[in-house]
């Protein structure tokens, strides 16, 4: 896999579709579920999906409703995956 030649935005539709009606909640296990999701949707290595994950959230394609530097994982908090 070249990360460079992922069409990020095919990516997030696709974690979108996946996810449906329940995103992935609290920051750390939903971001664990997220690269979960990329590893089965690309059949990549955890690593190059965790660095997908990173670059999609530092992009903001995908975004944590929450506070990730908060102490413990609060998983009424959701990962947005919609364009808007």
């Amino acid at each position: 896999m070249i990360p460079e030649e992922i069409d990020l935005n095919e990516l997030r539709r696709q974690l979108a579709a996946r996810f449906g009606e329940a995103p992935p909640a609290g920051y750390v296990r939903g971001k664990g579920d997220l690269r979960a999701a990329v590893v089965a949707i690309l059949k990549c290595s955890e690593l190059e999906a965790e660095q997908l994950v990173d670059t999609l959230e530092s992009r903001r394609l995908i975004r944590y409703q929450g506070d990730p530097a908060e102490a413990i994982d609060q998983l009424e908090n959701l990962w947005r995956l919609d364009a808007s």
